[in-house]
């Protein structure tokens, strides 16, 4: 992951997804221990995972550091490719979906012709926001998980410390240009 994805600086979109991967959790995996497809221990762990990304990006949003969680570097990022194949497996279902509907050549659109499309409530374009929804969770899980990777001193942590220090000392553009 070298590239920089989509959404890195998109620090509130982050935390939605963050908090919908977390709710998906809670919701989801009580009926797989049900159902006996996974433990209660493996649930709890991914719901506490879960929980506590969620949490952290909810601060970085508002620019505070979140506590330090006994979660782990590995287990943070595990939990972040397991929700990206997810959405990534569901974009392709939606990807699909569009193609057996609409045919190849509707897919030759940029996102922000997609976008435009699902935005005028043209109903013939029903299936395109499920694709739309889970491409744009998947990017900002990959943004994420981008984040995840960086080394210590150019993290996301980091980053919000520092700029927690530049707003104490003035130096926000968009807050000066506000006051």
């Amino acid at each position: 992951m070298s590239t920089r994805p989509r959404f890195t600086h998109a620090y509130d979109e982050l935390a939605i997804v963050a908090e919908h991967v977390r709710a998906q959790r809670a919701e989801g995996d009580p009926a797989l221990v049900e159902q006996g497809r996974m433990t209660a221990e493996v649930a709890a762990t991914r719901l506490r995972v879960a929980a506590t990304i969620a949490n952290d990006w909810q601060h970085y949003a508002r620019l505070r550091l979140p506590p330090i969680d006994t979660t782990t570097k590995r287990e943070r990022i595990e939990s972040i490719q397991a929700a990206l194949a997810g959405h990534r497996q569901r974009t392709d279902r939606a990807r699909q979906a569009i193609v057996n509907e609409y045919g190849e050549g509707f897919l030759v659109r940029s996102m922000a012709e997609l976008w435009a499309l699902v935005d005028s409530h043209d109903p013939s374009t029903a299936r395109v926001r499920p694709f739309l929804h889970h491409e744009g969770c998947a990017a900002a899980l990959e943004a994420m998980l981008w984040w995840e990777h960086r080394p210590r001193d150019r993290g996301i942590r980091f980053l919000t410390r520092m700029n927690m220090d530049l707003r104490a000392m003035g130096y926000l553009p968009q807050e000066r240009a506000a006051a």
